[in-house]
């Protein structure tokens, strides 16, 4: 009994569930937006990370293989580089994935969404087949850094 005679209210089970959603949103917002890079006093936020520029000459009414030029996605060393730099900041993680870069290449260059990946024993090859069973090998390796941080390009394409 509260002192004025009256009984005090109970919480209904909605009002607690409610109350209990809006604290879990809260919390997950303001664990979310910790997580997010942020500079340090005094300095400013890196840039975001721009696309590559396309490596390919072909037209772009060229067969899809026409598009995508080897070494994929990093013709260069200096493309390399940024590529692995990039990845450093934490895009694109994809790069370090030998079975991802080969289905993105896939995609690429035969106009392949639904390809999968078949990492080869040696670690530096990959087997990419379509839904309709076409097949085709791929040698990568890693230009920029070796091991589990360095990014994987194709380099070769074998039927």
């Amino acid at each position: 009994m509260i002192p004025t005679g009256r009984r005090a209210s109970r919480p209904t089970v909605g009002k607690i569930v409610a109350v209990k959603i809006v604290t879990a949103g809260l919390l997950a917002g303001f664990l979310l937006a910790g997580c997010a890079p942020s500079a340090a006093p005094g300095t400013s936020a890196p840039p975001e990370p721009r696309p590559l520029p396309p490596t390919s000459t072909a037209p772009p009414d060229a067969p899809a293989s026409a598009r995508a030029e080897l070494p994929w996605p990093a013709a260069t060393a200096a493309d390399a580089a940024a590529l692995q730099a990039e990845v450093d900041r934490g895009a694109q993680p994809w790069l370090l994935d030998p079975s991802e870069v080969a289905i993105a290449y896939a995609a690429a260059a035969h106009d392949w969404p639904d390809a999968e990946a078949y990492p080869g024993p040696d670690g530096t090859s990959v087997d990419v087949r379509n839904a309709d069973g076409e097949r085709r090998t791929l040698t990568l390796a890693q230009p920029a850094r070796t091991g589990s941080e360095g990014i994987w390009v194709v380099t070769a394409e074998h039927p």
